[in-house]
């Protein structure tokens, strides 16, 4: 359920990344493709009691493509976000994103502040990083040899 005043919009923005799985550690495969897709951006706005404006704008994306069966789980890191206006969308404290088990889990979500009501679109860079557990079987949890970082930037992600 959205919060009131939160609007809701299909996006098909995708991205391609292409990823490069071999590295020192046994490759599991010559090259992967995968992309990025935003379902849906919601935004919600709203005033606290002290008549401070407060609000959300939120990207759910899924990932979709070749490579990804052999991921057991999956994070988005994002390092910028800016809407056309040149406002960063980044919060002041961001929080390390949560490992999702699917590629189109609530734990993809990406959580920014407000855009500028004048603002048509964002783009978003960062990275999505894939747990490989096969790169290091003895491990139960991520560690640095069993997850693959990829970059990515999202451009023009059209605005409710």
């Amino acid at each position: 359920m959205n919060a009131p005043g939160a609007r809701k919009c299909p996006v098909a923005a995708g991205v391609l990344l292409a990823l490069a799985l071999a590295t020192v550690a046994a490759p599991l495969a010559a090259e992967a493709t995968f992309r990025i897709v935003v379902d849906s951006v919601t935004e919600s706005r709203s005033r606290e009691a002290s008549n401070e404006a407060a609000g959300r704008l939120t990207l759910m994306p899924k990932l979709e493509g070749e490579g990804l069966e052999e991921a057991k789980a999956f994070r988005i890191r994002v390092t910028a976000a800016e809407d056309d206006t040149g406002r960063s969308l980044l919060p002041e404290e961001p929080e390390l994103p949560p490992w999702a088990e699917d590629g189109t889990a609530e734990g993809l979500w990406i959580h920014l502040a407000s855009p500028a009501r004048s603002a048509a679109t964002v783009t978003v860079a960062g990275t999505v990083e894939l747990w490989l557990p096969k790169r290091d079987p003895s491990r139960k949890s991520p560690t640095k040899k069993s997850t693959v970082s990829v970059p990515f930037e999202m451009k023009g992600v059209p605005l409710p």
